[in-house]
């Protein structure tokens, strides 16, 4: 069965929970109208991202907000990955949230990699992965930094993960991750890539958007410049077989490493 997948490049609203789920629920309902079998919102886009001096009472309203998502998804009948910063029991966490089209919660995923001091000051690490089933197909979940490190993604790749969805807030001056590296990472891995950015500014960070959905072979199926954007590609389970049997990777690696 055919994927059609959706990722929102923009950014909600600061400081306005109720307005950004508003902001949710009409992108929700435009990607359905446009056929999405799954949308993904970008890193931190129910919260915001970067919220210097970030403490756990400024998220106390979070929980409440992603049970919000839930019912909208539900009401949309679309299955739905949200970017927000969320409290564990561990502490201040960078999450990503997946929802079925009913609004069940189906998995956190928490950042593993953490970009800069920020980062490192304000959130714990997750240490697990996070993947569900849409349509048939696998999908893995990793947030921003973390597709810049090949194991992660290879480790989504020998789980047999089809598609791997990237909430993101990749800023200025380093647009050659989206550009130059984001395909590669699904070319090498045999997978399709969706990578969700943030538009606009927060406190001095500038988001330079050009989100994409890539195929199995690296090719672009769909992408976005700067400006806010519904980009919809429709994923095909055929292209995958047919790459993986073309460019088998995986297989002749464990060759490789089992001599």
């Amino acid at each position: 069965m055919m994927l059609r997948l959706g990722l929102w490049q923009g950014e909600g609203v600061p400081d306005n929970r109720v307005a950004t789920l508003q902001e949710v629920e009409r992108v929700l309902a435009d990607a359905v109208e446009a056929g999405a079998s799954l949308v993904v919102f970008p890193e931190g886009y129910l919260t915001g991202y970067y919220i210097p001096g970030l403490k756990a009472d400024d998220l106390a309203d979070v929980e409440e907000a992603l049970v919000a998502v839930g019912r909208i998804a539900a009401e949309k009948a679309v299955p739905v990955v949200m970017g927000a910063h969320v409290l564990s029991a561990e502490g201040v966490r960078n999450a990503a949230i997946a929802f079925s089209s009913a609004g069940e919660e189906l998995g956190r995923y928490y950042k593993r990699l953490l970009f800069g001091d920020w980062e490192k000051e304000t959130f714990v690490p997750g240490s697990h992965p996070t993947r569900f089933e849409v349509d048939g197909l696998s999908v893995g979940v990793l947030i921003c930094y973390d597709v810049e490190f090949p194991e992660l993604v290879r480790e989504e790749a020998k789980a047999g993960t089809d598609l791997v969805v990237v909430p993101t807030a990749l800023m200025s001056p380093h647009q050659r991750i989206a550009r130059q590296l984001v395909p590669v990472r699904s070319m090498e891995n045999q997978i399709f890539l969706g990578y969700a950015n943030r538009t606009g500014a927060e406190h001095g960070l500038d988001f330079v958007g050009l989100s994409s959905i890539s195929g199995p072979n690296g090719e672009s199926l769909a992408s976005a410049e700067t400006a806010p954007k519904l980009l919809l590609a429709d994923l095909d389970p055929g292209l995958l077989q047919r790459e993986r049997a073309d460019n088998s990777y995986l297989e002749d690696l464990e060759r490789f490493r089992n001599g």
